[in-house]
């Protein structure tokens, strides 16, 4: 039986116009043809130097931008530029960023941080809104006694658990994780892929997983693909072996710590 694809980008392009206000400048394309398919319960890992494309390509999966040309699908169905921040389409795709401080308003507890999405897309109150703030927490790890701290008060992996939460909250098809480890030490990390792959396969959520640690694409993810130049290229994330030569991809590799130190002495 085919399986319906979460999200699908279907020869993508998308380029800005680079230069000041009184001067017309050139036009970059920063993503050229792009195609990609996530299907339900799929980690696929991007990466990609800064100025990649790989925020861009974010914005028009969250929604917040639209293609130049190419098609964006959600379960099968074509999302046009009218329908792209429609109430499904948000609920549909959530994202988990590196910085969970930053994430969190300092002034609101783990409650009401969680409550915003129960109410805004399931229109949770009352007792049930409690129930499901519970339950959401239990899933992540924590309790229900902590629903009344503030964010100062978490460590950073568990602050990031309550930002993992707050993403399931509307009960998303696909979460992009933004780096979403890449602050956390090295057991915390550990932790927090645990912690997402239970996820992924009892909920059957998607994810996006960028980062530029490929020892973390290696631990976490199905599939995986560089971007670059505007290019989307696939390679094995249990080898690193690409379908052609990339240099960058080489250069990644050989920049890799030893999974073990050293402990040789000439």
């Amino acid at each position: 039986m085919k399986i319906t694809p979460v999200i699908e980008l279907s020869r993508v392009s998308k380029s800005y116009r680079r230069g000041g206000f009184f001067r017309k400048g050139e036009r970059v394309e920063v993503l050229k043809e792009i195609d990609l398919s996530i299907r339900p319960g799929e980690c696929v890992g991007l990466i990609g130097p800064s100025g990649s494309g790989k925020s861009t390509m974010g914005r028009i999966l969250l929604g917040l931008e639209s293609p130049d040309d190419g098609e964006v699908r959600m379960m099968g169905e074509s999302i046009s530029a009218e329908t792209h921040l429609s109430k499904n389409r948000r609920r549909a795709v959530q994202v988990v960023f590196q910085n969970a401080p930053d994430s969190c308003n300092p002034r609101m507890t783990a409650r009401e941080i969680l409550s915003e999405p129960l109410r805004n897309f399931e229109k949770l109150r009352g007792r049930r809104l409690e129930e499901k703030i519970d339950s959401l927490l239990k899933k992540v790890g924590l309790l229900s006694s902590d629903k009344g701290k503030r964010p100062d008060r978490f460590s950073g992996g568990e602050l990031q658990r309550i930002c993992i939460a707050r993403a399931l909250a509307p009960g998303p098809d696909l979460i992009l994780l933004d780096e979403a480890v890449s602050a956390l030490d090295m057991v915390v990390q550990s932790q927090i892929l645990d912690l997402l792959d239970e996820l992924r396969f009892d909920l059957g959520t998607a994810y996006l997983f960028v980062t530029h640690d490929l020892r973390l694409v290696r631990r976490f993810c199905d599939r995986a693909f560089l971007l670059e130049n505007g290019r989307l290229e696939p390679f094995d994330p249990a080898t690193f072996a690409a379908n052609k030569h990339l240099p960058l991809l080489d250069e990644l590799v050989k920049a890799m710590p030893p999974s073990r130190p050293n402990r040789n002495r000439g």
